[in-house]
């Protein structure tokens, strides 16, 4: 979703806002701006597509005679207008100058107001008529201050804003609704205000996290926060922000996409090192708070979207065979509408890589206010949901920059294991034979994605995949398919591919391919059959005879010692070189790594954006 930026303070202003933007640049966006003080005149540069554009603009300036270092920037993603340098923020009215993110959701009804007052907007934006709002407050007497508190009364919907005016020179006023804002102070002078904390580390690591009906005001290298409503002062507190600051250099790596795969056995460690404990008397799991809460729960109700939603429904297999306890999984856009039934007992668990996603946000409010336990895993911890749910449990991926998620989608489905784990030995079961898997997984990870195979080829798993991939030149569409825990890999194998390579891609449980879709299968279409040696592989190597009796191309990708599978198919990616131990039921964990590939080269051959992808953004705050 759109990243918005501040600063009043020393530094070169222009400088700040465009390197603060390029740390948003992972939220996805089309169009971007920047407007900062030249005097008494704010001047507004913008542009329809990459921050290059913007700074290709500014290239030629000087920027010697700027004497306030005051400005605002932003990232838009299209929501109300198309991507256009008309549509792009910073929005000017007058002297009122403004960058927004979010949902005016009454903007109609604003709009037909201010139509009939006589006013005239110039973009298709909801985001332009706040600055027709703060303008005419200001003509009736009102400071930047108090016009942009009571115009900011006048809106329905979840947004934050950043205002400027040329009357009140080297000063912002910031408003928090919904849309996360933080602050922090610059130890050269001054304060910088951003979407999230990742741009604000080259002042520091301690940042303020405005809250909801939070106004903020910064003039003089000082702040100030009061409520909305009120406008008495608030009192917020600094949080201390670790390490956020790696993620925004991708290092060795081509793209922040390929760094973030790289960075999955990391993050499976971290997630064992911080939820179990192993001792000669065998494994322990660590005391935490939302462990407690998940014990109590006599059901578990997953919400969640996108990839969360693939990692939610892998996670319900676990937790139904290993704590024999019932599990739904809902998505979050169709059960916030529903009339649902929630038995006594049930825990609602809201999983989102950001925290910020709407959909799940409203389902977590709706649910709570009904009095129903509710639970987050999510990646960041200061996030809506963390703060809104009765217990939360992060999921240890860190910063993700790549839109399409790869290291958090991992996350969340390891994480999910171990919690079915950790249930089920609360319930007495045995499972101590899982946790030598558990352990050995990130070595078998580190492995399939970084060292060279022992045989005489020297073939890394990558190299695998992109062979296959130039095979497919003039491929129809792609289906994947899976059976049992490979099912709701076979979804995001073809969520992926829509992604980054804009490929007609499905992704369906192999043994619905009779009930309508094996019409669609012929030449030139290609299956992706996933297959672990579990319970249903011989199930899937009978859907896979169907598939090839209609012509279409084959890719398997599952273990190298599976002879059978790999004769039946065209081309074939094999996850391990060895022989190793790793519980069946886990061995779908090792199948993300090439889904993963698949579609980084396919969008490498097909020469899209891999970290960026049309029309996507990281953090959904948005329907």
């Amino acid at each position: 979703m759109c990243g918005i930026v501040g600063y009043v303070g020393k530094r070169e202003v222009v400088g700040v806002l465009l390197q603060g933007l390029k740390c948003l640049e992972y939220r996805g966006y089309d169009s971007a701006g920047v407007a900062f003080q030249r005097g008494s005149f704010i001047q507004v540069e913008k542009a329809e597509g990459r921050l290059e554009n913007v700074k290709k603009l500014l290239q030629s300036q000087s920027f010697a005679d700027i004497s306030l270092h005051c400005g605002i920037g932003h990232t838009r993603w299209a929501t109300h207008g198309k991507p256009s340098v008309k549509n792009a923020h910073p929005h000017r009215v007058s002297h009122v100058v403004l960058v927004h993110n979010g949902i005016i959701e009454n903007y109609l009804e604003i709009k037909k107001e201010l139509l009939l007052s006589g006013h005239h907007p110039e973009s298709e934006t909801d985001s332009e008529l706040f600055g027709f709002l703060v303008w005419e407050a200001m003509e009736g007497g009102l400071s930047l201050e108090n016009a942009v508190r009571h115009s900011f009364l006048r809106l329905r919907g979840h947004c934050s804003v950043l205002v400027m005016s040329e009357r009140e020179p080297g000063v912002i006023v910031g408003v928090r609704n919904g849309p996360p804002l933080v602050a922090a102070f610059d130890p050269e002078g001054g304060v910088m205000l951003a979407s999230d904390p990742q741009p604000l580390l080259v002042m520091g690591h301690e940042v303020l996290f405005l809250e909801n009906e939070d106004v903020i005001v910064v003039r003089d290298g000082a702040l100030r926060v009061c409520h909305m409503t009120t406008g008495l002062p608030l009192a917020r507190k600094k949080t201390w922000i670790e390490g956020v600051d790696a993620a925004s250099d991708s290092g060795v790596f081509a793209h922040f996409m390929l760094k973030e795969m790289h960075e999955q056995p990391r993050v499976c460690l971290e997630i064992l090192d911080q939820m179990v404990e192993r001792s000669d008397e065998g494994y322990q799991f660590l005391s935490h708070p939302a462990i407690d809460v998940l014990a109590k729960a006599q059901e578990l109700c997953l919400v969640a979207c996108g990839s969360a939603w693939h990692a939610a429904l892998l996670g319900k297999y676990w937790i139904e065979r290993w704590a024999r306890l019932p599990v739904s999984v809902e998505l979050a856009s169709e059960f916030r509408y529903r009339s649902p039934v929630l038995r006594p007992g049930t825990l609602v668990v809201g999983v989102s890589q950001s925290g910020e996603t709407a959909d799940t946000l409203a389902v977590i409010k709706a649910v709570k206010a009904q009095g129903i336990p509710t639970l987050g895993l999510c990646n960041v911890r200061e996030s809506l949901i963390a703060q809104e749910v009765e217990a939360f449990l992060p999921i240890f991926a860190g910063p993700e920059i790549g839109v399409a998620a790869t290291k958090t989608f991992f996350a969340q489905a390891f994480m999910l294991a171990v919690i079915a784990a950790c249930l089920g030995m609360k319930k007495g079961e045995k499972l101590d034979f899982l946790w030598e898997s558990f352990f050995k997984l990130p070595d078998l990870l580190s492995k399939q994605l970084e060292l060279q195979w022992q045989d005489g080829t020297s073939c890394l798993l990558a190299s695998q995949v992109r062979a296959v991939i130039q095979r497919f030149s003039d491929a129809q569409g792609f289906f994947f398919i899976g059976r049992g825990y490979c099912y709701p890999l076979a979804l995001e194998g073809a969520l992926k591919l829509k992604e980054l390579a804009y490929d007609h891609a499905e992704g369906y449980a192999a043994g619905e391919l009779k009930h309508g879709p094996i019409a669609m299968i012929e030449k030139g279409m290609v299956v992706v059959v996933l297959a672990c040696q579990d319970s249903w592989r011989d199930k899937t190597i009978s859907n896979l005879e169907e598939v090839k009796a209609r012509g279409a191309t084959i890719v398997g990708i599952g273990d190298p010692c599976d002879q059978e599978l790999q004769s039946l198919c065209d081309h074939w990616i094999s996850v391990l070189q060895e022989e190793v131990f790793l519980h069946a039921e886990l061995y779908s964990l090792l199948l993300i790594p090439p889904i993963q590939f698949f579609s980084y080269f396919r969008a490498l051959w097909k020469g899209t954006d891999v970290d960026h992808p049309r029309n996507l953004a990281k953090s959904v705050t948005v329907e």
